[in-house]
């Protein structure tokens, strides 16, 4: 009896990063780790992210974009020695057609340098400066959406098993935005985002009405005052609607946000318009940013974590340990299968804790892969480990 293959997804995902540097990266760890570990954890996360990411069987047709800063020829060093650590294959920018293709048959990365027109916005970090990201992901939301087109090019002789195509054109897919912050990277929330900003495009039938509509005939008395007319009951069949995709984010504890899924009919150049960066409205102000825009609804899904503070890593182990100690108690039942089964306050709490129900997509567990839920993030707890953060 063969197994079911997992339900593949298409559109783009950019996960933004730093390159882990000693001195330069997660300076505010420093206190607690060092230069030397703070950049461990760094390059531990991002790590992580990745690959959860390559990981999923149901993003095996998705197109995956590396957006690393600073956009050096040092930078694309430092992150290709990554990916080549985790045995993913990549690209650099520009990617010629035939690599392209076989990038995408082999599940691996494009790397892309932050553009040189948005220097004046990366700080001597070595990174983006916090205080305006909006030309930077404005920039690669265009590129992201440049390459999406060229891969339309070539999707149909790219074997992708199960593949679900949500939009009758490729070049309608969303792209999804990720940070390298967020190690407990929730797959469920990744699928579903790139989903719900591909939407699905097919036509969708309104609910039929029964109407009445006037007879305008000779006959009809009512012109002239005369009677009440005469009419003809008719059914109105519904107006036939293309379903558009909408954004979808998920909020982090610091007030930021650490998704961000956008339909193809968002504006590059309004989609990060006054988002105020590093500050506790930032998640409402990129939230307000999206629903400015005439025609983009937005879905908020469930609440990730950001670790930049000592605080964080602390929190970080303590949700780590728990999820082990409940994966060796229940034999992997509700290890890290479970989907973020530890942020949960409730069944029926807000929609950042509730269970999403079933929608016009399917329910989320009816297309994340078994076992992708709530990826446990082994390189996070090994550099834990090695920093005497954890002792085992």
């Amino acid at each position: 009896m063969g197994t079911t293959q997992p339900e593949t997804v298409g559109g783009a995902i950019v996960v933004v990063a730093k390159c882990p540097t000693p001195g330069l990266s997660k300076t505010r760890l420093v206190p607690m780790l060092g230069d030397e570990g703070a950049a461990m954890l760094a390059r531990a996360m991002l790590s992580d992210v990745l690959s959860s990411l390559c990981g999923c069987p149901n993003l095996d047709g998705t197109l995956k974009v590396l957006l690393y800063a600073p956009g050096t020829k040092q930078g694309e060093m430092d992150m290709s020695s990554i990916l080549r650590s985790l045995d993913m294959p990549y690209v650099s920018s520009p990617v010629p057609s035939p690599v392209l293709r076989t990038i995408l048959v082999n599940n691996g990365w494009v790397l892309l340098p932050v553009s040189s027109t948005s220097s004046s916005s990366v700080g001597g970090g070595g990174g983006p400066s916090s205080s305006d990201l909006g030309p930077i992901l404005a920039d690669a939301l265009d590129r992201a959406r440049e390459l999406l087109i060229e891969t339309s090019k070539m999707m149909s002789s790219i074997p992708r098993p199960n593949f679900v195509p949500y939009a009758n054109d490729h070049n309608n897919e969303g792209v999804l935005f990720l940070g390298m912050d967020s190690p407990e990277l929730p797959m469920e929330e990744v699928v579903y985002g790139l989903r719900t900003s591909s939407g699905d495009g097919r036509l969708q039938l309104a609910t039929p009405r029964r109407r009445r509509r006037r007879r305008d005939d000779d006959n009809d008395d009512s012109r002239n005052g005369n009677g009440n007319g005469r009419y003809d009951d008719y059914v109105d069949g519904g107006e036939r609607t293309t379903f558009a995709g909408k954004a979808h984010m998920c909020p982090a504890n610091d007030g930021g946000y650490g998704l961000l899924s956008i339909p193809i009919h968002a504006s590059s150049t309004r989609v990060f318009s006054g988002v105020r960066w590093s500050q506790p409205l930032t998640a409402i102000s990129q939230l307000k940013a999206l629903t400015d825009i005439d025609g983009v609804d937005v879905s908020i899904g469930m609440l990730m974590f950001d670790v930049d503070e000592p605080s964080d890593v602390l929190d970080l182990v303590n949700r780590l340990t728990i999820r082990r100690r409940r994966g060796e108690e229940g034999e992997g039942k509700e290890g890290d299968d479970e989907p973020s089964r530890a942020y949960r306050r409730g069944e029926g709490g807000d929609s950042l804790t509730r269970k999403r129900s079933s929608s016009s997509f399917g329910g989320i567990d009816s297309v994340v892969s078994t076992g992708m839920r709530g990826c446990f993030p082994h390189h996070t707890w090994r550099a834990l480990i090695d920093l005497n953060v954890i002792h085992e």
